[in-house]
């Protein structure tokens, strides 16, 4: 606990980085361990080679990551005093928010409820930028090999959020396109009908288990399962694979931070040169190129959580200054236009660019899709062959020391952050069972 305490106090003044504190983890654990119950625990790949962090780095870690529990309390309450509740916010309305702005009224969005969403932000922000950010730092410092594994698709893709005003042509959160880790190739989307991102979006279901209908846009998409056999050089996935004119895309905070950079936006060139000094304090030497890597991905993520706890807290501004003024407005109010309409909205989600697409038709949804991150990200190959970016990832200058304990594997899809709703598969190409299930 003292090493660890020293370690963390040298990372940052984080009031919670105290022996007392560690001391009370580390008991902890070893009651857990000693329980024989370990949970999630019990298959972990223990004393694994690519298992490396000394012992005061692993309980800094694991204390963190158990406050981190706690804290992820509180944006979810930041969330559900404008969304009545989370997730599934309640106060969603086409063009708007249905959350009465009342100063006055205890039931609507007055004084009290935006003063307990700052107090909430401010320790968000506290935790964010001065414990998992510099955790990041400290335990990528420590596997500095892995900032040239698992890169793999050359090319991001991140949308822009955070308006500014009603029309959705400026924003707080940049976002566009780059190919081949070329910053210079960077290309802005620049609204919400931004045509560059509207035209170049297409999904193609060649290698996944639907039916065939070749490369098109979500307006004409189709959803039909056609389930076979698995078939490493046919249909393998239940994911489709997005693409953006024609080529496969990273989403996600690596896109995110990257757009940043390559617009100058100040609030990321801020903590990404924080990142670099903190690293150079540990004595590595990073630059951009770590963006394209595992642990990459983890940085990104750390970064663009403490860009965001600044940004909240601005917006939290705004929305106060406009009240001052007496804009008390809370929507936009739609218009239905005759005929058949086609529309899309975009969002820079936690894991990425996400995006819906709707066609309507005398006042009836014809068509409906969702392009979501993880689909840009677990994509499987297209019909020209061409491999999504977690598949890329693994071939990049992938290490595996055991193929029976494949932990690198893990990391990397780890880094990507997967979510499981989108798309689960797990196959052994030996025929080998992978896990059972009794359900009692």
């Amino acid at each position: 606990p003292k090493k660890t305490a020293e370690l963390a106090q040298s990372l940052s003044d984080w009031e919670g980085n105290s022996v007392t504190l560690f001391k009370a983890v580390q008991e902890k654990l070893k009651a857990f361990v000693e329980s024989g119950q370990i949970g999630p625990f019990t298959n972990g790949y223990w004393g694994h080679p690519q298992m490396k962090l000394p012992p005061e780095a692993n309980l800094m870690a694991v204390a963190h990551y158990l406050a981190a529990l706690e804290y992820q309390f509180l944006p979810n309450k930041a969330v559900a005093i404008f969304g009545a509740k989370t997730p599934n916010i309640q106060t969603l309305a086409v063009g708007g928010i249905a959350l009465a702005i009342d100063p006055n009224e205890g039931t609507a969005l007055n004084k009290e409820r935006l003063d307990l969403a700052r107090e909430v932000l401010l320790k968000v922000k506290d935790f964010v930028q001065k414990v998992y950010l510099n955790d990041v730092i400290a335990v990528g410092c420590l596997y500095k090999e892995w900032t040239k594994i698992g890169g793999g698709v050359p090319n991001y893709l991140a949308v822009p959020d955070m308006p500014l005003d009603t029309k959705g042509t400026q924003f707080d959160l940049p976002g566009g396109t780059i190919f081949n880790r070329d910053l210079g190739t960077f290309t802005p989307i620049k609204s919400f009908n931004d045509p560059y991102f509207r035209d170049n979006v297409t999904e193609d279901v060649a290698h996944s288990w639907y039916k065939d209908t070749g490369p098109r846009h979500p307006w004409q998409g189709e959803t039909v399962p056609n389930y076979t056999d698995f078939d490493p050089n046919g249909k393998y996935s239940w994911s489709k694979a997005p693409r953006f004119k024609g080529e496969p895309m990273q989403v996600g905070p690596v896109a995110q931070v990257l757009a940043g950079i390559a617009s100058k936006h100040e609030p990321t060139m801020k903590w990404v040169n924080y990142s670099i000094e903190k690293a150079k304090a540990l004595g590595v030497t990073l630059d951009i190129n770590a963006f394209h890597s595992t642990i990459g991905r983890h940085l990104a993520r750390a970064i663009r959580a403490a860009v965001l706890c600044d940004l909240a807290l601005k917006h939290l501004d705004l929305l106060e200054a406009n009240i001052a003024k007496g804009d008390l407005s809370i929507w936009n109010e739609p218009k239905f236009p005759a005929g058949e309409i086609k529309g899309f909205g975009f969002h820079e989600a936690p894991r990425g660019t996400l995006s819906h697409w709707v066609v309507i038709e005398n006042g009836k949804i014809k068509n409906y899709q969702c392009v979501v991150p993880s689909t840009w990200n677990m994509s499987p190959r297209c019909g020209k062959g061409k491999m999504g970016p977690y598949e890329a990832a693994l071939v990049d200058n992938h290490p595996i020391v055991d193929p029976e304990k494949p932990l690198e594997v893990l990391r990397t899809i780890h880094s990507f952050d997967p979510c499981i709703a989108c798309a689960v598969h797990i196959i052994d190409a030996k025929g080998r069972e992978i896990k059972r299930v009794r359900v009692l």
